[in-house]
């Protein structure tokens, strides 16, 4: 009898669960179906780490590292939605992770798969009260393009003005609160695994990807970068940001100018457009420099399908940069606006002075190493980094990688005092700085970036300056022109170097910004203990 009740027990606690897993798989959120796969594979990585890593067995943690890693990203390939956002921070995370995350990471930029359009005037129906063709002329079924939470249509308004209209997928409000409890989880998992902290910067990512799930906060997001945009004599006329139709919007639609354009990266397209690479890049940065170290009003996820280049609709033979996709702003404070400023002038200047100061108030501990990651560059302002390559055993890479848990604790003594802010803003610089490398860096980014941190210095303290601040001033921006001169002319040494060699020896141009990825991977190898994939640098 025990054992009939213990089977008729689990067959229908089997049968339960079948049922609601069925039923739920053919929902539209599958929030058990998603749920059930993330603890799954959860228990799966922990109990993968903790019968299998074994430390000193090199050939054994590397599988371990590839086989969790596989895990991970094939959860968020298939639970799609936030789970592709989760997924690209910890990306971010590359730095510090084995080679084999670094690998798996840049995967999830692919395209998401669209909803029908019987979703898309459902969505309209629950938010307008009627279907996409009794508010535009006309309205494209068929999506241009999809992304993890939105797809994009294309419509016409009834005085013939041609639209983007933007569509949130359903389910993302359905699944936003277990998604992102699963990655608060899964930032935990990781620090706990890799002794790395990386939990004290949850609220504030979860607080921004709520955000750029809200498209009302989108609009009004791209009207206030218009709006510092234009207050830039220097940017007048080469960039724009489309304008938003907001009295036929919601929280999940946004109604925007459609624009024609190609995207920045896409060389060939360019140059047949007749548009010059080095002057659409140039301008993309200036644009985001002048965001971060002026406005302090950020664009968070500036990569090439949101970088478009255009004729000039008034001006013959000239072209504007068009930035799209305002939903990931972040607003720096005043105090650290500032304090970026001072802390990129102090680089140029080596005033490791300053330097040490503002990266104290950070609870930052290492100086250099922060100066490093900032410029994507190696800084040492006592030596000038060497160009050679070294060579790192498996084993002494493994050496430097544990020995590194101990500095990136010393690196962040004070996580409550780190800018939030830097995450988004170094996320920006990374994918700017990959944005430049895929064309070949036509443009020395750095200079650009610190001149206009010294803009944002300028802005402010102008009208503070006595005589003797004035001329203090005047030595320090001698000084820093000196050393800009000298980046400029270290630049055109690369580009005339490689020249020289693709014309005599035949061989491929790297660019600028390879040289300076080559140089940080050995810098991160020979002095930080950090090993990276060969290209954990590209966007």
């Amino acid at each position: 009898m025990a054992r009939q009740r213990l089977f008729k027990s689990i067959l229908a606690v089997t049968t339960t669960g079948l049922g609601v897993y069925a039923y739920d798989s053919n929902t539209e959120a599958q929030l058990v179906t998603r749920n059930v796969r993330t603890f799954y594979n959860g228990i799966g990585l922990a109990v993968d780490y903790k019968l299998n890593f074994k430390p000193g067995d090199l050939s054994s943690m590397e599988a371990v590292h590839e086989r969790v890693a596989n895990r991970i990203y094939d959860v968020c390939e298939r639970n799609g939605g936030l789970y592709i956002k989760i997924g690209q921070v910890i990306g971010t995370q590359a730095a510090v992770l084995p080679a084999q995350y670094q690998k798996r990471a840049r995967k999830l930029f692919d395209a998401a798969p669209a909803v029908p359009y019987s979703v898309v005037e459902r969505v309209f129906q629950e938010d307008f009260g009627v279907s996409p063709h009794e508010i535009f002329k006309e309205f494209d079924p068929k999506p241009v393009a999809s992304a993890s939470i939105a797809q994009v249509h294309k419509a016409k308004l009834h005085d013939g003005t041609v639209v983007a209209v933007k569509v949130q997928k359903p389910a993302i409000r359905k699944q936003m609160d277990s998604d992102l409890l699963a990655f608060r989880m899964l930032l935990h998992l990781y620090e706990r695994l890799f002794d790395l902290p990386m939990v004290f910067v949850s609220d504030y990512v979860e607080k921004h990807i709520r955000m750029e799930a809200d498209f009302e906060r989108e609009a009004h997001n791209s009207m206030i970068a218009w709006k510092n945009l234009q207050k830039e004599k220097t940017l007048n006329g080469l960039v724009y940001i489309p304008k938003v139709f907001s009295e036929i919007g919601s929280k999940r639609v946004m109604v925007a100018e459609w624009v024609d354009g190609v995207q920045l990266t896409a060389l060939d397209k360019l140059k047949a457009m007749g548009a010059s690479p080095a002057q659409a890049m140039q301008v993309t940065v200036e644009a985001f420099a002048s965001q971060i170290f002026k406005s302090g009003f950020l664009h968070g996820d500036p990569h090439p399908g949101n970088v478009l280049v255009r004729k000039h609709p008034h001006k013959k033979n000239q072209f504007q940069v068009v930035l799209i996709d305002h939903g990931l702003y972040i607003e720096e404070s005043e105090k650290f606006r500032e304090e970026y400023c001072r802390l990129w002038e102090a680089m140029f200047l080596l005033d490791t002075k300053t330097l040490n100061e503002i990266c104290q108030k950070w609870g930052i501990n290492d100086s250099n190493m922060f100066a490093s990651v900032t410029l994507q560059k190696p800084y040492m302002p006592s030596k000038a980094p060497h160009l050679a390559q070294g060579n790192v055993s498996f084993h002494d890479a493994y050496e430097m990688q544990m020995s590194m848990k101990t500095r990136i604790r010393n690196f962040l003594v004070n996580q409550a005092l780190f800018p939030r802010e830097l995450i988004f803003v170094s996320r920006n610089m990374n994918i700017v700085r990959a944005n430049n490398k895929a064309m070949g860096s036509p443009v020395n980014r750095i200079n650009i970036m610190a001149r206009w941190a010294v803009y944002g210095l300028e802005s402010k303290n102008k009208e503070k300056r006595g005589i003797r601040d004035y001329l203090k001033h005047s030595w320090r921006l001698v000084l820093f022109e000196t050393t800009l001169f000298a980046m400029t002319v270290s630049f055109y040494i690369v580009k005339l170097t490689e020249k020289a060699n693709q014309i005599i020896w035949g061989k491929a141009s790297q660019g600028f910004e390879a040289v300076l990825d080559a140089r940080m991977k050995e810098q991160l190898q020979q002095q930080f203990g950090i090993v990276l994939d060969e290209s954990v640098f590209d966007a």
